[in-house]
């Protein structure tokens, strides 16, 4: 009888109507606190609304009860989107060791499996569930997950198709085929997906940044860059900075092979120009399509004020890179190439500070940036100066040249007083000029050591953003304790 009182707020929550739901069982609960039920109809309403409190409900569920498989269903739910992977897995095996007929469970274990970028644990685990129940949707959605991963794209497409046979108004299934459409490199197959997806979930924040990439990849270069973040995702976090870096330190490699092999500097400086042209396209594409967006109707509503906003700034940050480049490769201006580096850096800094979501982690990495940029100004200007009295160097050389060219014109009509004052001045002149060459160039080298540390710090930067940004998303999750 105890659990009938809950019916009202099942039904409720059958229909999605979570805040009545909510209401409904708080109600009950304050009827009666011990009543295991309401707590792990509690702690499914909080972490669906993304509300605090679904942490203390689920453990107070298995405190009440804890030979009840489903409260450390909830429990597993709740630590899994905290990042408590682990928890989330002791969580769930206790509740398929209650309750091993509930393929559901196989299915919370497989998001687990790819929440740890294990996708062949994964489809195991979807797979038992579907022994079990073979038309459980969250089972059938994790195993087409995984088999995207897995590169297995046929048998993927199938499993997502044959869901959507049974389930046609399940918007996650849409938004998941979505995904893999553009796992295939199909994204104008992919957009239908998404909208469906949408017409069935408008608050669907994946089937919204889903479809957002399925307009971007309809430009032909996008989507080359988009195919290799989808390749990329298939890795862990770890391994996706290891190979960031390795790729760095190949490129300094490079570099310095190029000074001891003057006969390939050539074909490695190609090389360095090519990885760092892809770089700018892996940073920069998404927000200079975003501006092309805004001329779309899908696009203008999909991209939020601050998306708009930092497109725009992108886009004009890079014409001012480009300028500064051709400016550079012009030979107009010797100050144009090391000022495109920073105004490069500059963009690629706030495009990653961005990517961290609003409050104290965006400000610890805008602070982190900041300090970066201003050493890396500073730095600038010093070899702007550099830059000025090599030119001032120069022109002195040219004109000592001059002198030179002079006295040797006129020497047979000059005394030998006359001859002797002027090849001494010239020695001096010539003795000044070496030191100022000299002292330049050890200026210059130290200003090349700062260079190098700088850009290894401000590659450390952007990697701090991306541990700020996960940190962020956990410390949000984190608040449903």
């Amino acid at each position: 009888m105890q659990t009938d009182r809950f019916a009202r707020a099942r039904i409720l929550m059958e229909q999605k109507r979570y805040d009545l739901a909510s209401n409904e069982i708080t109600a009950r609960i304050g009827d009666d606190p011990e009543d295991p039920e309401g707590y792990i109809l509690a702690a499914l309403c909080h972490f669906t609304l993304d509300r605090p409190g679904a942490g203390d409900a689920a453990r107070r569920a298995v405190e009440l009860a804890p030979n009840d498989s489903r409260a450390h269903f909830a429990l597993s739910l709740v630590e899994s989107k905290c990042g408590n992977l682990d928890g989330a897995e002791a969580a769930i095996r206790r509740a398929i060791e209650l309750n091993s007929w509930a393929a559901g469970y196989f299915g919370q274990l497989a998001a687990i499996e790819i929440g740890r970028y294990d996708w062949r644990a994964a489809l195991r685990a979807a797979d038992e569930g579907l022994a079990i129940d073979p038309d459980d949707d969250v089972c059938l959605n994790h195993r087409a997950v995984a088999l995207t991963k897995l590169g297995r794209h046929d048998e993927a497409a199938h499993t997502l198709e044959g869901t959507l046979e049974k389930h046609p108004e399940d918007a996650y299934t849409h938004a998941n085929r979505g995904w893999t459409l553009l796992h295939e490199n199909e994204p104008r197959k992919a957009v239908d997906h998404f909208r469906e997806a949408l017409r069935l979930d408008p608050n669907s924040e994946w089937a919204k940044a889903g479809l957002l990439e399925a307009l971007r990849a309809k430009n032909w270069f996008y989507r080359r860059v988009l195919q290799f973040f989808l390749m990329l995702s298939r890795f862990s976090p770890r391994m996706q900075f290891g190979l960031i870096i390795g790729m760095v330190v190949v490129v300094r490699a490079l570099a310095e092979l190029g000074e001891q092999v003057p006969a390939a500097e050539p074909f490695f400086a190609v090389l360095i120009f090519a990885y760092a042209a892809f770089v700018a396209a892996t940073w920069f594409a998404k927000h200079i399509i975003n501006m092309l967006l805004l001329f779309d109707r899908d696009g203008r509503v999909l991209l939020d004020r601050q998306q708009k906003c930092l497109s725009a700034v992108c886009t004009v940050l890079m014409v001012v890179v480009l300028a500064l480049v051709a400016s550079a490769v012009a030979g107009t201006d010797r100050r144009a190439a090391p000022a495109a580096v920073f105004v490069f850096l500059v963009a690629v800094h706030l495009a990653s500070v961005f990517q961290i979501p609003a409050g104290r982690f965006r400000l610890l990495g805008a602070g982190a940036s900041a300090l970066i940029l201003g050493l890396f100004a500073y730095e600038r200007f010093e070899r702007f100066d550099l830059i000025h009295q090599f030119a001032m160097l120069q022109t002195r050389a040219e004109s000592h040249d001059t002198w030179a060219a002079e006295f040797r014109a006129r020497k047979a009509n000059m005394t030998e007083e006359q001859t002797a004052a002027t090849e001494k001045g010239l020695q001096n002149s010539a003795n000044v000029l070496d030191r100022s060459l000299q002292l330049l160039r050890s200026r210059a080298e130290e200003l090349n050591s700062w260079e190098s540390v700088l850009g290894f710090a401000s590659l450390g930067g952007l990697l701090l953003h991306g541990f700020l940004a996960a940190k962020a998303v956990r410390a949000r999750f984190e608040s449903l304790t």
